[in-house]
């Protein structure tokens, strides 16, 4: 008997969640630090619900940016959603308008890496999707309160090395997906990429660019077909 898809969402994907709420717990703290009332923090989690878009938002009203910078940054960097929901789309072809649009609120980097998983190994139901993608936004909003609340009584967060839980949460995203060696080398080909953008200072579109660039490393090392 075949596990359900709920259980296997949930069994395979709690330490990525538990992550999650730990950089929720981050984002809570260094929001409040840089002047967002209790209720601006949580409500970001609630409206966004993006990570590197929110963490990015708060480093630009910090430096006094103004909104149309901080509404184009925050489109640049979140334009790699439509690369994760192209991927995705054969598996929720199936899907209501309803559906689609509930799914595209939850898909986050995390929920992509576990959902394409799922769908590779043959998979086409949205339930292991919809189940971890509801349990990410649940603990990424709960660490988000909970930063808000007690962030004020943390000096310095970096010093507790909770920063580093945003490294390490994307390091298992990565090693989540890798099935074949192409995943290895497409792994490293963006890796390289977004890092060179990042020490130009073009940090704000290294994903996206890194995203677009990497498959085609895969497209090289495809045989021709004879």
């Amino acid at each position: 008997m075949s596990e359900a898809p709920q259980r296997a969402a949930v069994r395979e994907g709690w330490p990525v969640l538990l992550t999650s709420l730990v950089i929720g717990l981050t984002f809570g703290v260094i929001a409040r630090q840089s002047g967002l009332t209790v209720l601006e923090t949580s409500g970001s989690s609630w409206v966004i619900f993006a990570g590197a878009a929110q963490f990015a938002t708060v480093g630009l009203l910090h430096s006094g940016a103004g909104p149309v910078e901080i509404a184009a940054s925050v489109l640049l960097i979140n334009l790699r959603h439509l690369l994760m929901a192209t991927s995705l789309r054969p598996s929720f072809s199936r899907a209501s308008i309803p559906q689609r649009l509930g799914l595209a609120y939850i898909l986050t980097d995390e929920a992509f890496a576990m959902g394409i998983g799922w769908a590779r190994r043959g998979h086409r139901d949205l339930a292991y999707f919809t189940t971890f993608g509801i349990g990410l936004w649940a603990c990424w909003n709960a660490g988000t309160l909970l930063g808000a609340i007690f962030g004020a009584a943390i000096a310095d967060p970096q010093r507790l090395g909770i920063d580093f839980a945003i490294t390490a949460a994307f390091t298992a995203i990565v090693v989540i997906g890798i099935r074949h060696r192409a995943d290895i080398a497409v792994a490293i080909a963006a890796a390289l990429v977004a890092a060179a953008l990042r020490l130009i200072g073009a940090s704000t579109v290294a994903v996206v660019v890194a995203g677009a660039v990497a498959p085609l490393v895969l497209l090289a090392m495809r045989e021709p077909d004879r």
